[in-house]
């Protein structure tokens, strides 16, 4: 298992958390990263499995799934579907089921307006178009309607799940939103064809138990299922334990058909809480999804945080009157919240842990007792302990879980009502649903003898499970035991006196309830989808205070909208504020290399030195704070929340631009819509801006706002062929991105036999990212400009032999084995910019060194290739970027390529030390590299990494702050050539 870092003494625990830009390293930095290698970046996140689908494969195998898709079963369909919406049709189809994953229109509604109600809108339209969407007449009887609620603007949001058998499916279904007049915005759920025929083929018996597929799923991550949990229900299809953990059978659809499977909630220990589906013949993983996103009456409480110059004095709240505790309660398990200090973080109330009903008929109870003289920052801060003195957090323990409780009740009021009306019907937290919010406070302060462990310091994390089960938010001290302000320059104090970053929190659990699949399951998996997830917290939490008056944002002064200020002791916790316009020239709105101005699209990849979703997210949180700014606090709210009801599953900042304006339309009839669109495009998020989908790490920007309705249309079209023969290359993509989020999409062609597409009616402009994708060649992107009547753009796509999509295989390689992680060997030859191989600078446990241990990776090639010595001939392409979550210079520094025919007998062609090495501009691209010899009938390809991107690694190794100390990694090997004589 990776290991933490012992060497970022402010290190971030647990996959998508709270994770900060250390305010002592938010300044320019020497390390070529930018400063990244601080605990905003930390390896902390290898100490947990991330996001797993067995269905997902890389670009190049979705491609060849769509290929099939588009080719076989689709393509008419999707044709047919496009007319029936119109020249403004938006049509994108997931490949793994051949149906709709969204469905909408970007100028209008999918049916006229209609008395009927929503649920016959929507299920009318399905009926009148079953064959263009891909299903039959059976396949509308599976589908079973789960959820129904209206929305503050009168948008009826439904979701069917398919159920056969009375299995349901797991992910796939149906989702609808109809207007309040009775018009069908869009369809999406990606529903599963033929489900009947499939699931007849497969037994409903399964062979593995509800209990040991908790098992299964707990010893997956790394824990242990709680033994001492009973079983509360045990009905035929599913299993529930009274600690919470549930396990029940689903159909898990694939591309060829369906399994049995169990889906389970697994809590196990460590805070470690996790979605799964278990294969219900086998025990195999097939779903893994962590849930934790990390970053008598009358009581003393904070609107903002302790000595804060608005909202910094205590207030007296009294929980009865609000209606957060029933009368009856004797501690504060509420309607809304159950707080505790779970100081030995087990997830168990223990007696000494509950906090009582505050209050006497005299006055407020649990005044907080700053501690003074016990650190600098104490003398202009408040702190809440001591680091230093074992047990010292017990001096505020009451007032620590009571301020914690008020806040997450006061935030439940706040976005039940609008323009949020996040609601019990949408999937809020309350008891009356048997899922309020489990507010651990203090989690694991004395899991240290008195003292929290490195696990437990300096973060703060939430985990939602899907609506009706209870979601969890753990808040930790900060200031980590034994280290000086310059190892660890946070304030002592509970995170639970930063209401900023307990609405950050919380607010996890409304994008996780609002994002969903038809089955309620959280759909923010990606870089850009969980980047927006951070974003959302961020902007929610903020622009609360900011409404409330508790912040300053003076709309002259640029930099003032600082998260996490108090336990940050005034400094930046992101890399900037959050109220920075792209010209901006403040101090606060400075990037970490010093360049001035917010952030764009562009800077998706390079914000803190690589692709990470706290610091991408920060694109996204600006562009909300420039809507805010232009139409006010309401209307953002209005329109930020109903777009993540509206956008399809998993979505990139695309989709989401495109589910605001679709929002806008909606609530405000479009009024908004010119001035969003310069917002967007300001951002970078113009109308020929590109992302391949949620996962792309490199978007292209653009600028301009959408091409005038009068404007002429376009045809794309050319030929795709073999960079080496020549020959057509039949069944590639050519797909113009930026309006779907997937390979089929509103402009897209596959290849006919000749090589040649087609892509009409496109509206003419120059498109920032056009791809190319196959199985076994290269993925290759560039901009288009497509002119009217048409344009023709030719491909020359190079066969990359050691692509696993080829036949490539690894046959061996040394260090560890971090597959599990989403990094392991085979991730070096995926075609996928968005994995890698990742491995350790030293031995195989990351401790951190000061001698970097070279690591190989052989790779045997889809066939035998001849390899020519020739300086304008390609042999190599490499992509050198740090992966599974490291930092910048844990990429590829020095290196070594050798070649074999047999495997045994080895040549350097590649000469990758001193001046040949790898450095930050070769980060996040792919570098072509020529070969220094004539190599005939080479069939294996031996890549060894030398050394990291560490600047001066004799001096800053192993105790500089370095994650390339600690991990080496790589993330694409491609090779090429012409077949062996």
């Amino acid at each position: 298992m990776r290991k933490k870092s012992c060497i970022l003494v402010a290190s971030i625990a647990a996959a998508t958390g709270l994770t900060v830009i250390n305010p002592a390293t938010a300044s320019p930095s020497s390390d070529p990263a930018g400063g990244n290698d601080s605990p905003a970046v930390s390896s902390a996140g290898h100490d947990r499995k991330g996001f797993y689908d067995s269905r997902e494969g890389t670009p190049a195998q979705l491609a060849a799934t769509t290929q099939e898709t588009a080719t076989d079963k689709q393509s008419a369909s999707v044709r047919a579907l496009r007319r029936s919406v119109g020249p403004d049709a938006m049509v994108s189809i997931d490949p793994v089921t051949g149906t709709p994953r969204n469905l909408s229109s970007r100028d209008g509604y999918l049916t006229a307006a209609s008395s009927a109600p929503a649920r016959r809108v929507a299920m009318a339209y399905v009926r009148q178009h079953v064959d263009a969407l891909g299903l039959t007449r059976d396949d509308v009887a599976t589908f079973h309607l789960r959820r129904s609620y209206t929305d503050p603007v009168g948008t009826t949001h439904l979701a069917w799940e398919q159920v056969v058998d009375g299995i349901p499916v797991f992910g796939n279904g149906l989702e609808a939103h109809v207007t309040d007049a009775g018009e069908l915005i869009s369809l999406q759920g990606s529903p599963v064809a033929d489900l009947g025929d499939m699931s007849a083929e497969e037994s409903t018996t399964p062979a593995v138990s509800a209990g040991a597929a908790r098992s299964d799923a707990a010893e997956d991550v790394g824990g242990q299922a709680d033994t001492s949990a009973t079983k509360r229900a045990n009905r035929s299809t599913t299993t529930v334990w009274d600690n919470g953990d549930r396990a029940g059978l689903v159909w898990f659809a694939e591309g060829d058909g369906v399994r049995l499977g169990w889906d389970t909630y697994t809590q196990a220990g460590d805070g470690l809480a996790y979605t799964h589906v278990v294969d219900a013949t086998s025990g195999d993983v097939l779903y893994r999804r962590d849930l934790v996103d990390f970053d008598k009456g009358d009581a003393w409480t904070y609107e903002n945080y302790p000595g804060a110059k608005r909202g910094g004095d205590a207030t007296k709240v009294n929980v009865f009157k609000q209606g957060w505790l029933k009368r009856t309660a004797k501690w504060l398990n509420g309607k809304y919240a159950v707080a505790w200090s779970d100081v030995d973080d087990d997830n168990q109330v223990g007696t000494s842990e509950k906090t009582p009903v505050p209050g006497t008929k005299k006055h407020p109870q649990f005044t907080l007792k700053p501690l003074k003289g016990i650190n600098p920052l104490c003398k202009n801060s408040v702190c809440t302990w001591d680091p230093e003195t074992p047990n010292s957090w017990k001096k505020n323990r009451k007032a620590d879980v009571t301020n914690a409780f008020v806040a997450a009740s006061k935030y439940h009021d706040y976005l039940a009502k609008g323009p949020f009306g996040f609601t019990g019907a949408a999937g809020n937290f309350e008891s009356n649903d048997r899922d309020p919010v489990l507010l651990n406070a203090l989690d694991g302060a004395d899991t240290a003898d008195g003292l929290p462990d490195a696990n437990h310091i300096d973060n703060a994390n939430m985990a939602t499970p899907p609506d009706g089960t209870p979601p969890t938010m753990q808040m930790y001290l900060w200031h980590q035991p034994g280290t000086s302000n310059e190892e660890d320059p946070f304030l002592p104090a509970s995170g639970a006196f930063d209401t900023s970053v307990l609405l950050h929190e919380y607010t996890h659990g409304l994008s996780n309830r609002l994002v969903t699949d038809a089955a309620g399951n959280s759909t923010l998996n990606s870089l850009q989808a969980g980047s927006m997830g951070e974003a959302w917290s961020d902007y929610y939490a903020m622009d609360y205070l900011a409404a409330k008056g508790l912040v300053k944002d003076s709309p002259r002064k640029d930099g003032q909208v600082l998260e996490g200020e108090y336990v940050a002791a005034g400094q930046l916790f992101r890399t900037q504020a959050m109220d920075c316009p792209v010209d901006s020239k403040q101090r606060n709105c400075r990037d970490l290399d010093g360049a001035r101005g917010g952030y764009t699209y562009g800077d998706v990849p390079t914000i803190g030195g690589s692709p990470e979703v706290h610091s991408s997210g920060e694109v996204w949180s600006q562009t909300l704070w420039d809507v805010r700014e232009a139409l006010g606090h309401r209307t953002t709210g209005m329109l930020a929340t109903r777009a993540m009801e509206l956008s399809p599953d998993d979505p990139s900042m695309l989709d989401m631009r495109n589910a605001i304006l679709q929002a806008d339309k909606v609530a405000y009839d479009g009024v908004h819509e010119a001035r969003l669109w310069k917002i967007f495009a300001n951002r970078g998020m113009g109308w020929f801006a590109g992302s391949t989908d949620g996962g792309d790490t490199r978007p292209a920007e653009d600028f301009k706002t959408p091409p005038a309705p009068q404007k002429p249309m376009g045809t794309l079209q050319g030929k795709v062929t073999d960079a080496i023969g020549g020959e057509p290359v039949e069944g590639a993509i050519v797909h113009i991105t930026g309006h779907d989020s997937d390979y089929i999409g509103s402009f897209a062609d596959t290849t006919d036999a000749s090589g040649t597409y087609t892509i009409p009616n496109v509206p003419v402009g120059k498109y920032a990212k056009v791809v190319v994708s196959t199985p076994g060649y290269e993925v290759i992107t560039k901009a288009v400009r497509v002119k009217s009547p048409g344009t023709a753009s030719n491909w020359s796509i190079r066969k990359d032999y050691a692509a696993g999509s080829a036949g490539g295989e690894v046959t061996s390689f040394d260090g560890p084995d971090y597959t599990p992680y989403a990094c392991g060997p085979a991730g070096a030859i995926d075609l996928s910019q968005g994995t890698g191989w990742g491995s350790t600078t030293g031995d195989d446990e990351g401790t951190p060194t000061g001698t970097p241990e070279p690591k190989a990776i052989t790779v045997k090639l889809s066939e035998p290739i001849d390899i020519t010595a020739d300086e304008t001939t390609t042999a190599f392409a490499v992509d050198p970027t740090a992966t599974c979550g490291d930092s910048g210079s844990s990429s590829t520094g020095e290196y070594t390529i050798e070649v074999s025919a047999d495997g045994e007998s080895w040549e350097t062609a590649v000469d990758g030390t001193g001046d040949n090495a790898f450095g930050e501009e070769n980060r996040f691209v792919y570098t072509n590299v020529p070969s220094s010899v004539d190599a005939a009938g080479v069939e294996y390809v031996r890549f060894t990494m030398l050394s990291p991107q560490v600047p001066d690694f004799g001096t800053n190794c192993p105790d500089g702050p370095y994650g390339g100390c600690q991990y080496m990694d790589m993330t694409e090997l491609e090779v090429f050539g012409t077949p062996a004589a």
